[in-house]
């Protein structure tokens, strides 16, 4: 199958509550959909660096150590709020941010379209900082507020590799149920 030219559209976000056992193997829980995605963006964390011998470029170093995720959404569930962001809901309903909370790792699924196949990703190590809040007022005109997650996706050791994402793509076996089951960590010879 020929590959896309062009990408576009974000949707289909979900979240999967990730555990590790006492052997240090991580597991996943079964996806939680994340409604509201506006924006996606996704940047290495690392680099090169270039060493010079003879005159020349003698060899590159390249360093990948994740990846910084940005997702914008209208707005936050009350339950990614409380399995992620660690606040708590009381018995008279009240959503209450513990600051103390210990961090929750999760993965991160999302979907893009493309002009010729969509492809669904799972980034598996992700951590989240608080969340900023803002509103303002109506005016003349109405706009809609915003949430912006600020994500790290770490690497996850897969047998003697390192891994911080998995694309699967209109065609794959595992394609149809690729966000609605719990991320599976990829077979690498």
């Amino acid at each position: 199958m020929p590959n896309n030219k062009i990408t576009f559209g974000l949707r289909n976000v979900h979240y999967s509550i990730a555990t590790q056992d006492t052997q240090g193997a991580w597991s996943f829980a079964t996806p939680v959909a994340l409604p509201g995605a506006q924006e996606f963006s996704s940047d290495i964390v690392g680099g090169s660096t270039s060493v010079y011998a003879d005159d020349i470029i003698y060899y590159n170093l390249v360093q990948n150590a994740g990846r910084t995720l940005t997702l914008k959404l209208t707005e936050l569930t009350e339950e990614f709020k409380t399995d992620v962001l660690g606040y708590q809901k009381l018995a008279n309903g009240n959503l209450v941010e513990v600051v103390n909370a210990t961090p929750v790792t999760f993965a991160l699924g999302l979907e893009f379209q493309g002009d010729i196949k969509a492809r669904r990703a799972w980034f598996y190590l992700c951590n989240v900082t608080p969340v900023s809040e803002s509103s303002k007022t109506k005016a003349d005109s109405i706009e809609a507020n915003s949430v912006t997650l600020n994500i790290t996706a770490r690497p996850i050791q897969v047998g003697d590799a390192l891994v911080t994402n998995c694309v699967a793509a209109v065609g794959d076996s595992n394609y149809t149920n690729f966000l609605t089951t719990a991320p599976v960590l990829p077979d690498i010879d």
